[in-house]
């Protein structure tokens, strides 16, 4: 019998392996990628801190959309009834589970929260970037969960001001798919629009347990 797990391991990478993730040091050979674009997407700083440091503005994080969602024991996944930025153009549930069960090792019960976020110039409001966080809420601290759910503090800042020590494992980078927020980092870009790119898993460093997987995407202008 094939698990729920399996099966939504193939819709969550259909007919396709991971891309690679490159090792070593910088190199000019990986076409449109300058070593800055290398140092950011391969480095294990934070973000707002690197956008900040290559846009010389500070950086505002704006959560565009919040939904919480608790893995079932079968059946068809179903979004939590939170009144938090719930609305029903939420984004694909199926994948969003499936990222939980095979990424983040959840269980039937445990509580997902998914973050649609833009990082955003608070001079003149231009977004530079934009992330995808999908969280195992059960895995953290109280008082982390309990910010990530109900303010727009960004999970790195949160996690390092509560002295939780986390080790984040590259996964794959580069010119990826510009996906939901195109539009927003960059005039003319699509959902296929290849842009600088990164995804990674944060693992509690104490224990080795996963706790959030992210996607962040840069706006092509940050490194012009």
């Amino acid at each position: 019998m094939i698990s729920r797990a399996q099966r939504l391991s193939g819709r969550r990478h259909p007919g396709r392996n991971r891309a690679p993730v490159h090792g070593g040091g910088a190199t000019d050979e990986f076409l449109g990628m300058g070593r800055v674009e290398q140092l950011v997407l391969r480095g294990d700083g934070l973000t707002t801190t690197s956008l900040e440091i290559l846009t010389g503005d500070r950086i505002n994080v704006i959560v565009d959309g919040h939904w919480r969602l608790t893995v079932p024991d079968h059946g068809a996944a179903v979004p939590s009834t939170s009144t938090m930025h719930f609305d029903l153009d939420s984004p694909d549930v199926e994948e969003y589970l499936a990222m939980g069960l095979l990424e983040l090792e959840a269980s039937a019960g445990d509580l997902l929260l998914i973050r649609d976020v833009l990082l955003v110039g608070s001079a003149n409001r231009r977004v530079h970037g934009s992330a995808e966080v999908v969280a195992l809420l059960d895995g953290l601290p109280a008082r982390v969960a309990q910010a990530l759910a109900t303010t727009d503090q960004p999970i790195g800042r949160l996690l390092r001001d509560n002295g939780v020590q986390v080790t984040r494992e590259l996964q794959r980078w580069g010119l990826l798919p510009a996906g939901r927020q195109a539009a927003r980092l960059g005039e003319g870009l699509t959902a296929g629009s290849r842009v600088p790119a990164r995804t990674y898993l944060m693992r509690l460093t104490s224990t080795g347990k996963p706790l959030a997987l992210l996607t962040e995407r840069f706006a092509p202008h940050v490194f012009r």
